[in-house]
């Protein structure tokens, strides 16, 4: 059925939290060009007019196009379940938006983790991962919502099954600019459980690893052209060379 765009009001409980702009406006083009080819889904409300149940993107998109009118399938079904149902099906959803409405049924209708996996489609592991998300200190969250690159489900549910949160959010800092995959996250929370209070010895040798790694990129020729960094390189050197001849008549 066509429905008029004034007649629809979005759902205030939309799983979907975070809605880009430019891509907004490659799925308004797309629609201008092409047309709609997958209607919204409503559902009447008691007082008149629909509540948008699933398709927030392409009613906003058609609102960029100043449309008055759009293609819309009428449900009876659980406005809830649909919209968090349609949005895992396509596999799109922020998974911190998706960890966020699975917790809101659960709690809504009293679903137990196995029961909310047979609605939606999700065996009980899978419920309990993301559940696990909604635990993540707000910043990762924060930083995961607003930036540029992209990071798979695989990272935030590796990081949720690290216990300690300050160990968490060192972790992430590692992971936002690049130098740390699901792989060595994996690693590193392992260690982390093990010794979740690293020793100086431990620490000391983390830093060294990272400095190895960060030295092994630096431009030789940009430390040899300038005096104060040649020198303090050397230092830092220096003192490496005097704790190992140390370690090494203790050993």
């Amino acid at each position: 059925m066509e429905v008029d765009l004034d007649q629809i009001s979005p759902n205030p409980d939309q799983p979907r939290k975070t809605f880009k702009e430019d891509s907004l406006q490659e799925l308004a083009a797309s629609i201008d060009e092409h047309g709609l080819i997958q209607p919204v889904t409503i559902k009447q409300k008691p007082e008149g007019g629909y509540v948008l149940v699933a398709g927030e993107r392409r009613f906003r998109a058609h609102q960029i196009l100043q449309r008055r009118t759009i293609a819309a399938i009428l449900t009876t079904g659980n406005a809830d379940e649909i919209a968090l149902i349609e949005n895992i099906q396509r596999e799109d959803l922020n998974p911190l938006d998706t960890a966020e409405a699975l917790s809101q049924m659960m709690e809504r209708y009293q679903y137990k983790q196995d029961q909310l996996g047979q609605v939606v489609g999700k065996s009980q592991s899978t419920i309990s991962e993301f559940l696990k998300l909604n635990a993540l200190p707000e910043q990762i969250k924060s930083d995961y919502r607003t930036s540029d690159k992209i990071f798979s489900k695989s990272v935030l549910i590796e990081l949720s099954r690290v216990k300690n949160q300050a160990e968490q959010q060192r972790l992430w800092d590692v992971i936002k600019e690049g130098e740390l995959s699901v792989r060595s996250t994996r690693a590193k929370k392992v260690a982390t459980t093990r010794a979740s209070h690293p020793s100086n010895a431990d620490q000391c040798l983390r830093a060294g690893k990272r400095f190895i790694q960060t030295l092994i990129t630096v431009d030789a020729q940009q430390i040899g052209s300038s005096p104060k960094k040649y020198s303090a390189l050397m230092e830092i050197l220096d003192q490496i060379r005097k704790f190992s001849e140390s370690v090494q008549k203790k050993a």
